[in-house]
This record gives C-alpha cells, sequence and structure tokens, in this order.
C-alpha cells in the first residue's frame, strides 16, 4: 500500500482532490483519511473539551458557550490569536491524530493499494508519518481568501489571522514530491488529478 500525504494552505483545494481521486479510483483500492475530521471528533469528546476549556481559562480567555459546552467559534478565534495557546492544544491534539490515523491504517484490508492522508499542518508540526509522497495542493494567497470570506463565510479579521499563520506557501512546496495548483477554473483542477490518477493507474490493477 502506498501512503500519500496531502497538505497544502487553507482554503486550498485539499479535501477536493482527495474526493476527486477518490471518485475516479471505484471498487475501493484507494482510501481517504481526513485529519480535521480527526481532530473534530476530537474536540467533540467531553473529556478533551474540558481540557481544552481548562488551558484556555489558564490564560485568561473562556471557550465556554452559552449552553455550558464549548464554543468552536471563540476556540478558532483564540487558536489563532494566541500562539501560545495555538502551540499547547497542537501538543496535546496531534499525538492523538497520530494514534488515530496509524490505527486505521493498520485496519485497511489488503485490497487497498493507496491511501490519501490529508495533513494541513504535515510540516507545521513534524506529523510523524510514514508516507511514500507528499503532494501539496495550492493556491495563491488571494484564491485563498476568496474562498474563506466566499465559501467559508469567515470574516475578513480572522480570515487574514488564519492565512498570516500558515507556514509560506514556497517552503511547502519546495519540500513536496507532488503539486497541484488550484488557482483557475474547477475543469483545471479536476484535469490536474485526472493525470495524476492516470500516472498512478497501474497501482490498482
Amino acid at each position: 500500500m502506498r501512503v500519500v500525504a496531502i497538505t497544502g494552505g487553507v482554503a486550498s483545494g485539499k479535501s477536493g482532490f482527495a474526493r476527486r481521486f477518490l471518485h475516479l479510483a471505484e471498487g475501493g483500492t484507494v482510501v481517504r483519511i481526513d485529519c480535521d475530521l480527526v481532530v473534530r471528533e476530537i474536540y467533540g469528546e467531553g473529556s478533551f473539551a474540558e481540557t481544552l476549556m481548562a488551558e484556555a481559562e489558564a490564560l485568561g480567555h473562556t471557550l465556554q458557550g452559552n449552553g455550558g459546552g464549548l464554543d468552536h467559534l471563540k476556540l478558532r478565534e483564540l487558536v489563532f490569536d494566541n500562539s501560545r495557546f495555538r502551540g499547547r492544544i497542537e501538543s496535546l491534539v496531534h499525538p492523538l491524530v497520530f494514534q488515530r490515523v496509524s490505527a486505521q491504517l493498520n485496519e485497511l484490508s489488503d485490497r487497498v493499494r493507496m491511501a490519501l492522508i490529508e495533513v494541513p499542518l504535515l510540516y507545521e508540526v513534524n506529523f510523524p508519518l510514514r508516507r511514500d509522497l507528499d503532494l501539496v495542493v495550492a493556491a495563491s494567497r488571494e484564491g485563498q481568501r476568496r474562498r474563506l470570506l466566499g465559501d467559508r463565510g469567515l470574516e475578513a479579521r480572522l480570515a487574514e489571522r488564519i492565512l498570516n499563520v500558515q507556514m509560506p506557501l514556497a517552503e511547502k512546496i519546495q519540500r513536496c514530491d507532488l503539486l497541484v495548483w488550484n488557482d483557475g477554473s474547477l475543469e483545471a483542477f479536476e484535469a490536474q488529478i485526472t493525470h495524476l490518477y492516470k500516472r498512478c493507474e497501474t497501482l490498482f490493477t
């Protein structure tokens, strides 16, 4: 089984790439694991939500919502506002993410020939995933900003904060094995994915 780590900037099209590639690969020979989804599952667990609120409170902030649970909007804003809090949370959550991703990989059947692992912070946190290739999906800063404001409905101030804490795109491109540029039309993006799939197709037969 080949393991491909998919990374890149925020709102660059990582999930779109993985979904399209998976659509092309019929028969269950390719699987997708999304680290963002794993993180959301961890955040949704009561014990970890309490840990997040306690860490924030130690820094003089509250993440408690009106219903007493974790306020995810406040969490996101604090993560991008406070580097100390962000570093602390990353040190807690990423080992758990790695454990769960590793467990999912170990449980895959022998029929699976390729695993696509979406790891947004692959380089930022030196995510210790053993893989065969790193694939970066990239877009211009303006393209990212447009998607954050339009597709995701974020406020301009929060979108800029998110973009400002990202590792420089040039560094990610320099470190990767494969690059997909997603700054044009959907058709152009999908054409690149189809081309890559055809290059890999012999792995699945």
